[in-house]
């Protein structure tokens, strides 16, 4: 918090600013990864539960693009959103948060070479569908299963020495199925693109059921 407020009051050209821009993502990549861990251990235990609210999907989406966009820009990396689910639904925003934050920090260590990230949301009566693409080396279609098992990582040039638990494609896809979707990887000409989908009630379909 504290860091984000010097950040506001510090000039945009002045050297620290950079400075404090690595301090604040790196923070916020480490809640995040303390989050996955308190996260697969509740899994263990079978303790996880989310807490549907209304609101809009897209509004959530642009906060987690908020939330990791210094870093990715580090890396030359730009985010195209084109923002389709606008309607409000009832759904978890921290469990969404929390799977778009794994998918974001997958292309941080495996797709740095990629110059865009395209984020495409869409809407059904009951359904909400994420797609996110990147420019990457892609993941081989033998080997897209089993990145979604914990500690499980390929063995390549890409990951050899990237640092991590292992675990954000698990706890997203898990997170995901709890949410009445699911999280798979489908096939691209380039990269790797992730299709993440949700179900989302309407507030009036829930109130006519209870």
């Amino acid at each position: 918090l504290y860091a984000e407020l010097l950040n506001e009051s510090t000039d945009e050209q002045a050297p620290e600013r950079r400075h404090l821009d690595v301090i604040i993502s790196e923070s916020q990549r480490l809640s995040r990864l303390i989050t996955n861990v308190l996260t697969f251990a509740r899994q263990a235990r079978q303790e996880v539960s989310l807490h549907p609210s209304a609101g809009s999907v897209d509004d959530a989406v642009r906060q987690a693009i908020e939330h990791v966009q210094p870093s990715l820009q580090r890396q030359g990396i730009v985010v195209e959103f084109s923002a389709g689910a606008s309607r409000t639904v009832l759904f978890d925003a921290d469990a969404l948060e929390q799977i778009l934050g794994n998918l974001f920090s997958n292309v941080e260590k495996y797709a740095a070479s990629s110059e865009t990230v395209r984020l495409v949301t869409e809407q059904d009566q009951a359904t909400t569908t994420i797609a996110l693409s990147d420019q990457g080396a892609g993941i081989p279609s033998a080997e897209r299963e089993s990145v979604f098992e914990p500690f499980v990582r390929l063995s390549n040039k890409l990951s050899d020495g990237v640092t991590g638990a292992g675990i954000g494609l698990s706890i997203a896809r898990k997170l995901a199925r709890s949410h009445g979707g699911d999280l798979a990887i489908v096939d691209s000409d380039v990269g790797t693109s992730f299709v993440l989908t949700l179900h989302t009630p309407s507030e009036s379909v829930v109130s006519n059921v209870t």
